[in-house]
């Protein structure tokens, strides 16, 4: 007996049936229309991600092929820019550390001269 009930459990039909075969093909419908509804659910989704799709399943999926295709293409080519870019900017970094490394040697030997010029100064300042 079902404790919630208080009916019998369902005994299933024996194997090969009728009501096998019925209840097998019950099922297998069920199963089917689940299948059929996800696939649906999917494409209608996909219809509302992709620009310019039309009702029809299989334009659906053809619009959402060619999107797919357009946006790799548009990967494929920012990534080339920003290479290009990256490139161009450690370029220039590379050019003003350069340049940094010159200004501060030069800075050096301007101290330096200084220095070599007035030295009663230094000397002026240590008294």
């Amino acid at each position: 007996m079902d404790s919630n009930s208080g009916e019998l459990p369902k005994q299933k039909p024996p194997v090969g049936s009728d009501e096998w075969h019925r209840l097998r093909r019950e099922s297998h419908k069920e199963v089917e229309r689940r299948r059929r509804e996800t696939i649906n659910e999917g494409i209608n989704e996909i219809a509302k991600l992709v620009p310019g799709c039309e009702k029809n399943k299989g334009s659906i999926l053809s619009r959402a092929v060619q999107y797919i295709q357009q946006l790799k293409d548009n990967e494929s080519t920012n990534i080339e820019k920003w290479t290009l870019e990256k490139l161009l900017t450690d370029q220039a970094i590379n050019e003003l550390s350069n340049q940094v490394e010159i200004l501060k040697a030069e800075n050096e030997q301007l101290r330096a001269q200084l220095e070599e010029l007035s030295p009663s100064k230094k000397k002026a300042r240590k008294e």
